[in-house]
């Protein structure tokens, strides 16, 4: 089973984050947090193997300014940057912290691309 952490202030968003992993019961949803630092109290608790990380959060952080602090706490996790923003690739794809970056118009990508980082191969239809 593959621990999961969203992070994302938007409840549209979340609801649609979930849905997606639903469809792969290799997955389990541990944990929802709107801020970068409640999500780092929950990534010590549950250490998962996705953090969905959106950019722009309630508090004081962004997506990329966590993302170290994340890592930090959660070293075997993956961290997915999920974001509206397309100019942000360059930056995502310069910080280590940041395993994959996918925009929100992208979405039906998000679950191959965190089996892809958890090493396991798409579900048999």
């Amino acid at each position: 089973m593959k621990i999961l952490v969203v992070v994302e202030d938007d409840p549209d968003v979340r609801f649609l984050i979930e849905t997606i992993f639903s469809m792969d019961s290799r997955f389990a949803l541990a944990n929802v947090a709107e801020s970068a630092e409640d999500a780092l109290e929950a990534v010590r608790t549950d250490q998962p193997d996705i953090i969905v990380l959106d950019q722009g959060l309630a508090g004081a952080l962004t997506g990329l300014e966590a993302a170290p602090r994340l890592k930090q706490v959660a070293p075997n996790g993956k961290i997915i940057l999920f974001t509206a923003h397309a100019e942000l690739k360059t930056r995502a794809d310069e910080n280590p912290d940041i395993d994959g970056f996918l925009l929100k118009t992208e979405s039906a990508q998000l679950l191959p691309l965190a089996q892809a980082l958890t090493g396991l191969s798409a579900p048999s239809s």
